[in-house]
């Protein structure tokens, strides 16, 4: 059931030739936002389960690092020390440098990433190609309300999948002896859920700009592998070392929030990005013609 059908199917569409009743402000946002989350229950169900598995799998590798901790150290003290750097290498044996390193440094990010960029480069430009678009915004919904919606939607949906990771760390942790603050577990999942938000509000926003969904992953899938390669190069290349703060990937990143908790300057960043982001796409969408097709 697409979205104009489930506004049928909740009485929100015209009632007849008069001008229609128009519904509570937040129940048009509630149902948009319901509609667009349980049309993805599956991917959600999909992500959450891979991300969960690939925590478990880590997790229960880390006593055998755990273990061998003294080898560990001794080969990765050969390692040139911006290859190190790089790959967040340090205190690979410790509990949070381990998971630095295996899953908030990579895995973490491109699963959140992948589900942000997925579900904004639908938002708006997967209902123009659907045509859709035009019979969901001809409803008694104003266009901000239903851009409200969507982004509600890609925040709700990023964040389920965060806490499906994070949830499973904070519980498996205990059980391999890996010791990490379950405040810090959530701070640096929260960095990047906003992480994820990130790459997600500008997919969103050149899916506003150009009514293409492939336009829209392109954009979003091509500046999250700039941004890492920044990240990651950056310190194997003294002209690149200077653009690294730059990079989305430090902002999250470089507070090490497993052991520092949340960074109140990093955080505020990533926020203010999103926001900014999110706002160019309010005025772009408002301004666009929107047809069917």
């Amino acid at each position: 059931m697409n979205l104009v059908q489930t506004h049928v199917h909740h009485g929100v569409a015209h009632r007849g030739p008069d001008v229609p009743a128009r519904p509570g402000t937040l129940r048009q946002v509630a149902i948009v936002t319901g509609r667009t989350v349980a049309e993805r229950w599956r991917s959600l169900l999909v992500w959450s389960l891979g991300l969960v598995g690939i925590t478990a799998i880590e997790l229960a590798v880390y006593p055998s690092i755990q273990s061998t901790s003294e080898g560990w150290r001794a080969m990765l003290d050969q390692w040139p020390d911006a290859l190190k750097e790089a790959f967040r290498l340090d205190a690979y044996a410790s509990g949070t440098g381990f998971l630095n390193t295996e899953l908030f440094s990579m895995m973490f990010p491109i699963v959140l990433i992948a589900v942000a960029i997925g579900i904004a480069a639908s938002a708006t430009a997967g209902e123009e190609e659907r045509g859709t678009a035009d019979l969901l915004l001809s409803l008694p919904i104003r266009r901000g309300q239903v851009l409200c919606a969507k982004v509600l939607a890609l925040v709700v949906c990023v964040v389920v999948v965060g806490l499906a990771g994070v949830i499973t760390i904070v519980i498996g942790a205990p059980m391999v002896d890996l010791d990490v603050g379950t405040s810090e577990v959530f701070a640096a999942g929260a960095m990047t859920v906003l992480l994820g938000l990130l790459f997600g509000s500008f997919a969103l926003l050149v899916g506003a700009l150009t009514g293409r969904r492939a336009a829209a992953l392109g954009a979003g899938i091509g500046l999250a592998i700039a941004a890492f390669l920044l990240q990651v190069l950056a310190p194997m290349a003294d002209w690149l070392e200077p653009w690294q703060k730059a990079s989305p990937f430090y902002w999250a990143t470089h507070s090490d929030p497993l052991l520092n908790g949340f960074d109140v300057g990093s955080t505020t960043l990533l926020v203010a990005v999103c926001v900014v982001l999110l706002a160019a796409t309010a005025v772009v969408f408002h301004r666009r013609d929107v047809v069917g097709r």
